[in-house]
């Protein structure tokens, strides 16, 4: 096996990280249950973080946002019917995104459950507070690019700032999250992605 460089043990770790976390929480992402999961010795974990902190702070710093990134990306050509304009539409293709998140949660439900327990974890620990704030700034951030873009293709503005609406995609995403976590329940998510595209509705009109 060729051997790697720093930072590509640092990018192995914090992928495996995410993943470990996504399958057993953050209490039991061990660095050994991490290093195996990188199929690296425990040895090596301190050549790339110094720390189990340190490697937290480097999956919500990078690994989260760009997961969700990459889901907003995945979920935006798939909108009901991405030729059509107007408010309608805007309703139209909010559903269909939101139904499509619903989609790719339950494909790999642990990906959105560790960006909720490692909210959660960090809040609850003073060393990853800010960590754990900037991720959730991260993610308003690519709600908001979201939001931008849904309203150019339809043809439709926004009469509050996207960075105003972003955090309520973001709570509305971890609660379809949670729902589905708890319960399993598709009626309850479904009457969750109803609400929201109506309330949000009252946020834009025709351009």
């Amino acid at each position: 096996m060729a051997r790697m460089s720093v930072e590509q043990r640092r990018t192995a770790l914090i992928e495996a990280a995410y993943r470990v976390i996504a399958d057993h929480g953050v209490e039991g992402a061990t660095t050994r249950r991490i290093c195996s999961h990188a199929n690296m010795p425990l040895a090596s974990f301190h050549y790339a973080f110094d720390s189990r902190t340190a490697l937290l702070c480097a999956v919500m710093e990078t690994a989260v946002p760009s997961d969700i990134s990459r889901m907003l990306d995945a979920i935006l050509p798939m909108a009901a019917d991405p030729q059509a304009r107007g408010v309608e539409a805007m309703r139209k293709n909010m559903q269909a995104h939101l139904e499509a998140f619903y989609s790719l949660l339950k494909a790999d439900p642990g990906r959105m459950q560790a960006t909720i327990s490692l909210g959660i974890y960090a809040h609850n620990h003073a060393e990853l507070q800010a960590v754990g704030k900037q991720m959730y700034q991260r993610l308003y951030e690519v709600a908001a690019r979201g939001l931008e873009i849904a309203a150019e293709r339809a043809g439709v503005r926004w009469t509050e700032p996207v960075d105003n609406l972003s955090p309520v995609i973001i709570a509305t995403t971890n609660t379809i999250t949670l729902t589905y976590l708890s319960t399993s329940d598709d009626v309850a998510i479904a009457k969750i992605i109803e609400l929201m595209v109506t309330a949000m509705s009252a946020y834009f009109v025709e351009d």
